[in-house]
């Protein structure tokens, strides 16, 4: 349930499936620095794999680890119970494409300009001149992939294949559909968001460069066995592998296996949303139960996550985001705290909980300090955070920030100061919360607290002065109303 009344709320990616054309895939082969000796052969290398699994709108509290019950999840689950749950995990946008431009290059998106959602911008990506984490792990000798979403650029130059990644399955776009056509006991909705297009929206994949014919099966399911599969061709070599998943994103979609799992919920909405999000708890099942196939278990760094919180505008309590307010798009904790888990058996704590404040893009720099790689002084705002995690170092971040300008937010220990645009052109209604007191953002205390105001106001402007300005404008908008009435505009 959200506390706080969307109006208008306007927030969706735009669906589209066209996909640049080559010839042929052409996966890059990292080139070799030394050549053996006639005699000998190259040693094993035994540095640690990574995969990192990113769902797409999922809620805090969607999966039981979190303490939500409407949904099963037990293979999320048991991933907490093998590792770390994060309860103060952020991404650094609440919305999908700029989450996703600071995971792959471990930076916050807004100091290469990539401030906003490109919407229906085919043009619009990463600029070339950001290295990717992934081309830096490439070129060490990581074998790299990427199943599933994109949505960083849909043109040659901001291919995935041209950006670190040696294999490519999955879409471009911002969107798709789960299905090519529904079958028997299927259920589909149309997109709930305001002025997307209505009807069926079918699924349209591709892989490498290509664009696939129709795909029989479910989405979610394919991208599970093309993640398995890229597990099982690799696993004589130390890969990185992104499985980002568009479950449970609009549209609505489910197949009749997975809907009999909540027959006995009535809500045709709660009831295809839990279904979607029962096929992403099972690709995560089937991605630990490949790597204990191979052995790779204690070798491999799991990590589970989500671009952003769930989204109001699939309905009021639809999907949960508890026990915080607010939703994707939003500033909120429901919009930007996300559910968090890291698991590596034999090196990361088991059954523990972190409540210290944990970025998504520093899962990413860590693979570069996993592997032995130079990560400070490289331009990254991402730490690696596995020398705190196994008992090491103290904790490395107490701040984070956030900004879709003229929007923004600062979190500075258990301050956070939201600064949001009013609809009736009457300057910004600021607001000041402690979340240690009041983690679910119910008491401002901007009027009481104005010298904390002052310095966050502070701790922004001095970031803002080293920001450059954005590369495309927002280009959807919509305004939420607040408990006491204002009106505010949200740019995404």
């Amino acid at each position: 349930m959200q506390r706080i009344a969307h109006a208008g709320l306007l927030i969706a990616l735009a669906v589209a499936a066209t996909a640049c054309a080559r010839p042929t895939e052409q996966a890059v082969e990292p080139a070799a620095t030394t050549a053996p000796g006639p005699a000998s052969s190259p040693a094993p290398d035994a540095r640690p794999n990574v995969i990192v699994i990113v769902a797409d709108d999922l809620g805090f509290g969607d999966i039981g680890a979190n303490g939500g019950t409407v949904i099963a999840t037990p293979n999320i689950d048991a991933l907490a119970q093998a590792g770390i749950r994060f309860t103060s995990g952020y991404v650094t946008a609440a919305v999908c494409a700029p989450s996703r431009a600071a995971l792959f290059t471990g930076r916050h998106q807004q100091t290469f300009a990539y401030e906003y959602n490109p919407r229906a911008r085919r043009d619009v990506g990463v600029p070339p001149d950001v290295r990717m984490i992934p081309d830096v792990l490439r070129e060490s000798g990581y074998r790299t992939g990427l199943v599933g979403k994109w949505h960083l650029g849909e043109t040659p130059e901001h291919h995935p294949l041209n950006r670190g990644f040696d294999e490519f399955f999955g879409f471009l776009a911002g969107g798709n559909g789960y299905l090519h056509e529904p079958g028997a006991g299927d259920e589909w909705m149309d997109n709930p968001v305001p002025g997307s297009r209505p009807g069926f929206q079918a699924m349209v994949l591709e892989r490498g460069f290509e664009q696939l014919p129709p795909q029989p099966g479910y989405l979610t399911d394919i991208l599970s066995r093309e993640a398995v599969g890229f597990i099982e061709r690799n696993h004589g070599q130390p890969f990185f592998l992104a499985v980002t998943h568009f479950a449970p994103h609009t549209p609505l979609q489910a197949t009749a296996s997975y809907l009999a799992r909540y027959a006995h919920i009535e809500d045709q909405t709660i009831r295809i949303y839990a279904a979607m999000v029962s096929a992403l708890d099972d690709s995560v099942g089937a991605i630990v139960d490949a790597l204990e196939r191979h052995g790779l278990t204690e070798r491999t760094l799991v990590v589970f996550t989500s671009d952003n919180g769930c989204a109001a505008y699939i309905g009021e309590g639809k999907c949960s985001n508890q026990p915080f307010n607010g939703a994707k798009a939003t500033y909120f904790e429901g919009g930007i705290r996300v559910p968090m888990i890291a698991a590596w058996p034999g090196r990361l704590p088991v059954g523990s909980v972190v409540d210290e404040p944990v970025a998504s893009f520093d899962w990413t720099v860590s693979t570069l300090g996993l592997a032995g790689l130079p990560w400070r002084d490289q331009g990254y705002d991402g730490i690696d955070l596995l020398p705190w995690l196994t008992g090491g170092a103290a904790a490395p971040r107490n701040g984070m920030r956030w900004r879709t300008s003229p929007n923004y937010a600062i979190r500075d220990g258990d301050w956070k100061l939201i600064n949001l645009e009013r609809a009736d052109g009457q300057g910004f209604r600021q607001l000041l919360f402690n979340l240690a007191d009041d983690p679910g953002e119910t008491r401002d205390l901007a009027t009481a607290e104005p010298d904390v105001v002052a310095r966050l106001e502070g701790v922004y402007a001095n970031w803002k002065n080293t920001l450059p300005e954005p590369t495309h404008d927002s280009q959807r908008q919509g305004t939420l109303i607040l408990p006491d009435g204002v009106e505010v505009k949200l740019y995404n």
